[in-house]
């Protein structure tokens, strides 16, 4: 949290996370002032189109609405802090821990004997710490798919849901639509495909397979169904919102246009995934900032290569790690396709890094390795 205030504060020559800090003292001053447009103000829609375009990144309601509720939550934190940036940035930290007890909860309950690769994956993983410490949308988007995950589990285990449960189960889901409808949109697929798994645990693979391919058919159907919800296209566009931000910067890689076509989506996928999963190159970083995300990527490739050979044999997998899989891979190459910005793939990406290495490292037989690096070690 200190190296993330540090470097918004100080280092950053314009920080989101600092105009959020300013939106929510001047609502934290209206509240005073104006009480009425305080409690009103973020349901004004100040475009002619209305409440439409749910998915546009610009001269949407939905889009503003994004930081709308950042700032009223900073409003909130300012009657406490006096609009003390750093006490803020404790408040918000302290929300998001929840995330990270409620997801420990979970996997220490399928992992009971990997509690220190948890412990790392979960609470240590630098990125993810860094990012996810900032008042910005990456912490609320992780404690809303924790808390997610967290309910969905115990409802599933106990065989039914509580009117308290499914409460809060609503309410994250309804926040991460609000916050990010692309995620609200992946989530979808991997909460049926789980919810199969869980009535067929011996075809979970083929259950997660199924909904996904059903998915991306349906993927790439849409806009044949309604142009309004042409997904395709709103892949598309967010691509090239993010080129022309990237004019801007210094870290902006050359990729090729997407279009909105299933040809140009797998012509392009291969470049998706070297973006979400290769970039920073360890080998090619020419700005210091980025070589601790080019460190922390190079470290979980080699856990992934000890993982393909040295896996568990013979373990079953429960519905709630191929979740995390699917989930994370999706979103992963999601960011892939429309971020070819290196400063912006490392946060967009951080958080849903800790649900795929949790079902890397947890699968890890870690005491085969340690006999194989000891065999070598005696020769």
């Amino acid at each position: 949290m200190l190296a993330s205030c540090y470097v918004n504060l100080y280092v950053l020559p314009v920080s989101d996370v600092i105009q959020f800090q300013e939106s929510g003292n001047e609502q934290f001053n209206l509240l005073f002032t104006n009480p009425h447009d305080y409690f009103i103000n973020i349901f004004q829609d100040p475009y002619a189109h209305g409440y439409s375009r749910v998915f546009d990144d610009y001269h949407s309601f939905w889009n503003n609405l994004r930081s709308n509720l950042i700032a009223k939550m900073i409003s909130v934190f300012d009657l406490f802090s006096f609009k003390n940036f750093w006490i803020n940035s404790l408040f918000f930290n302290f929300l998001m821990f929840f995330g990270s007890v409620a997801l420990y909860k979970v996997f220490i309950k399928e992992f009971p004997k990997a509690a220190i690769q948890l412990v790392v994956c979960i609470f240590f993983l630098p990125s993810a710490i860094f990012f996810s410490s900032m008042i910005h949308r990456d912490g609320l988007i992780f404690l809303s798919v924790s808390m997610i995950i967290y309910q969905f589990y115990f409802m599933t285990k106990r065989g039914k849901a509580s009117a308290k449960r499914l409460v809060i189960f609503i309410l994250y889901l309804a926040l991460i639509f609000l916050l990010r409808n692309f995620v609200f949109l992946a989530l979808i697929p991997a909460l049926v495909a789980w919810m199969l798994a869980v009535k067929f645990p011996k075809r979970s693979f083929l259950a997660f397979a199924g909904v996904y391919a059903l998915s991306i058919l349906f993927f790439f159907v849409s806009g044949f169904i309604s142009k309004k919800i042409d997904f395709p296209s709103y892949v598309a566009k967010r691509q090239d919102s993010f080129i022309e931000i990237g004019k801007k910067g210094n870290s902006t890689l050359e990729v090729k246009q997407l279009e909105p076509t299933a040809k140009s989506f797998i012509y392009n996928a291969p470049q998706a995934f070297n973006i979400s999963f290769m970039r920073p190159y360890l080998s090619k970083i020419t700005e210091p900032a980025y070589a601790p995300f080019a460190i922390e990527l190079f470290l979980m490739q080699i856990l992934f290569v000890m993982f393909l050979f040295f896996h568990q044999r013979n373990r079953p997998v429960p519905g709630v790690v191929y979740f995390n899989v699917f989930f994370s891979c999706s979103m992963l190459m999601m960011a892939g396709y429309t971020v070819p910005i290196i400063g912006a793939i490392v946060r967009y990406r951080s958080i849903f890094l800790i649900f795929l290495m949790i079902s890397i490292t947890c699968y890890i037989d870690w005491q085969r390795l340690h006999l194989f690096f000891m065999k070598r070690k005696l020769k």
